[in-house]
C-alpha cells in the first residue's frame, strides 16, 4: 500500500487527472451496460411471450403464407417460416410433421409428452443444446372432433442473439467514448494547466535571481487565476523585503563610511596632540594649554559629528512621527529668539503670515529643520548679515493637498544653480567652505532633506533678490475639519 501511494505520487497531475475521468467513464459504462442487459432481457422475454399470445388468436402469421387454420393442409405447416417451430400433433400427441422437413438437428426442440400440453398458458421446451424455447398449442378440429394440436414455439436464441448484438455494439460505443473523453479530459486539463505551467516558469527565473517578474494572469476569477494573484502579492512582499533589506545594509555601509571618514581627521588630531605631549615636545604650560584647547574643540565637534549621525541613521528608519498641527508664525518666531540669543550680532527677523496656516508634523522634528536652515544660514553669510523667516500659504497644486511654507533667507553669496542639487547630499561641502571650523559636518541639510521627506513635503532652493540664498520649504498642511463629522 505505501508503495502504491509512493508510486501514484510520482505520477504527474495531468496524468492522475485524466486517469481518474477514464475510470469513472469506465465505471459508469459498465454500470449502464449492465444495468440495460439487465432490463433487456426481461422485456424481450415479455414480448417473445406477447407474440405467442398473438399467434394463440392468429396463428397464420406463424404458417405458410395463405394457410387457412379451419382448413389445415400439410404445406401449411412445412412452409412455415423457420422463425418459428411449427409442429402437427396427432390425437395421441405424436409428431405428424413439421416445419424442419425432416432435418436432425440438436437445436431442434423436444415436442413434449401429450400430459404436458396445455392449451391454456405457454409451454416451456428445451432444446438438445440447451437451447429454451416457449411454445402454445392449438387444438386442431374437423367437424367438432379434435383430430390433432398445432405446436407454434420460438426460440430464446433469438434473446441472446440480440443481447449479444448489443454487448458488441455496447462495447464498441464505450470503448469509443472512453477514448474521446480520454483525449477531451487530456486537452482540457493541458489548456486549463498552461498558467500553472507559466507560475513554473516564473518561479524558476526567481530562483535564478530575477525578482522581478511577475505572473500574467488572464482569468482572474479562476482557480488558477486566484493562485497567481496570491503568488503576485507574495512576490511583491518579498520583493519590498528583499528592497528594505538592501537599503538597510547600504544605509549601514554609509553609516559606517561616513562616520569613519568624519572621524578620522579629529581622532588623528587628538591622537597628534596626545602624543606630542607623551613625547615631552610641549614644554611650556602655554603649548600644553593650546593642546589641550585643540583637543577639547576636536572632542566638540566629534560629539555634534556622532549626534548629527545618529539623527540621519533614525531618519533613514523611518520611524512613525508624532504628527500634530503645528502653527508655523510660532514656531518661525522661537527660532527667530533662539537664533538672536546664539549670535547678538545678528538681524532675524520674521515674517508672519496673517492666515496663520499650520503644518502637520512632529513639533520636535519640525523646529530641527528651521534650526538647521538659520544656522546654515548664520554660517555661510557675513557677520552681521540679516536673516528673514518668512511664513506663507503654499500656492495650490492640482492633484496636490494643501500645503504651507516657511522660507529662510538670508544675503550671503547665495548658491550656484549649478550646485544647489548637490547641497543636500551628505558631507558635501562647497569649495569656499572646506574649512570645517566655518563648513560644519556637511550633514545639517542631509537631516533637513531627511525630515522634509519624511513629512511629505518639499524643499528647494532659490536666489535671494539682491543676492543671497533662499530655502524653501513645504510641509502638508492638517486636513480640513469635517463640520458634518462633529454635528
Amino acid at each position: 500500500m505505501t508503495r502504491f501511494a509512493d508510486r501514484w505520487a510520482d505520477v504527474s497531475l495531468r496524468a492522475k487527472i485524466t486517469g481518474v475521468t477514464v475510470f469513472i467513464l469506465f465505471l459508469g459504462l459498465i454500470v449502464a451496460g449492465v444495468g440495460t442487459l439487465s432490463v433487456l432481457r426481461p422485456i424481450l422475454a415479455s414480448t417473445q411471450t406477447s407474440t405467442l399470445l398473438q399467434l394463440r388468436n392468429d396463428p397464420t402469421e406463424a404458417l405458410a403464407r395463405g394457410a387457412d387454420v379451419t382448413d389445415l393442409t400439410r404445406n401449411d405447416v412445412l412452409g412455415a417460416p423457420r422463425v418459428y417451430y411449427v409442429a402437427l400433433l396427432g390425437a395421441d400427441g405424436s409428431l405428424q410433421y413439421d416445419n424442419t422437413r425432416g432435418e436432425q438437428s440438436a437445436a431442434i426442440p423436444e415436442v413434449p409428452p401429450p400430459g404436458l400440453l396445455n392449451h391454456d398458458r405457454p409451454i416451456p421446451m428445451s432444446s438438445p443444446d440447451g437451447t429454451e424455447w416457449q411454445a402454445i398449442a392449438l387444438p386442431i378440429s374437423e367437424n367438432g372432433v379434435v383430430r390433432g394440436t398445432l405446436l407454434i414455439a420460438v426460440s430464446s436464441g433469438f434473446i441472446n442473439q440480440v443481447l449479444a448484438q448489443y454487448v458488441v455494439i455496447f462495447t464498441a460505443f464505450g470503448i469509443a467514448v472512453i477514448l474521446l473523453g480520454a483525449a477531451l479530459t487530456r486537452l482540457l486539463v493541458t489548456a486549463t494547466f498552461l498558467p500553472l505551467a507559466e507560475v513554473e516558469q516564473t518561479a524558476l527565473e526567481i530562483s535564478r535571481g530575477d525578482y522581478s517578474k511577475r505572473i500574467m494572469v488572464s482569468s482572474p476569477h479562476t482557480e488558477v487565476g486566484h493562485l497567481g494573484e496570491s503568488l503576485n502579492v507574495m512576490l511583491d512582499r518579498l520583493d519590498g523585503s528583499l528592497e528594505d533589506r538592501a537599503r538597510t545594509i547600504e544605509r549601514m555601509r554609509r553609516f559606517i563610511g561616513d562616520a569613519s571618514h568624519e572621524l578620522r581627521t579629529p581622532l588623528v588630531s587628538v591622537r597628534g596632540y596626545a602624543e606630542l605631549y607623551r613625547m615631552g615636545a610641549l614644554q611650556d604650560d602655554e603649548q600644553v594649554g593650546q593642546a589641550m584647547e585643540r583637543i577639547e574643540k576636536e572632542a566638540i565637534r566629534m560629539t555634534s559629528l556622532v549626534e548629527d549621525l545618529l539623527a540621519l541613521a533614525r531618519l533613514d528608519e523611518r520611524r512613525p512621527l508624532e504628527l500634530a498641527p503645528l502653527s508655523l508664525n510660532r514656531l518661525a518666531h522661537d527660532a527667530a529668539l533662539d537664533a538672536r540669543a546664539q549670535a547678538p550680532d545678528r538681524e532675524v527677523s520674521v515674517v508672519e503670515d496673517a492666515a496663520a496656516p499650520e503644518v502637520l508634523g512632529d513639533e520636535h522634528k519640525v523646529r530641527q529643520l528651521m534650526t538647521n536652515l538659520i544656522g546654515n544660514a548664520m554660517r555661510h553669510t557675513p557677520e552681521g548679515s540679516p536673516i528673514e523667516v518668512v511664513v506663507s500659504t503654499a500656492p495650490p497644486a492640482e492633484g496636490r493637498r494643501a500645503m504651507a511654507r516657511f522660507e529662510i533667507v538670508d544675503h550671503g553669496e547665495g548658491i550656484p544653480e549649478q550646485i544647489r542639487e548637490k547641497i543636500f547630499g551628505r558631507f558635501w561641502r562647497a569649495d569656499t567652505s572646506r574649512n570645517r571650523e566655518t563648513g560644519g559636518s556637511g550633514l545639517g541639510l542631509a537631516i533637513v532633506k531627511s525630515i522634509v521627506d519624511a513629512h511629505g513635503g518639499t524643499v528647494d532652493v532659490h536666489e535671494t533678490p539682491g543676492g543671497g540664498a533662499t530655502f524653501r520649504i513645504d510641509l502638508p498642511a492638517p486636513e480640513p475639519a469635517d463640520d458634518t463629522a462633529g454635528a
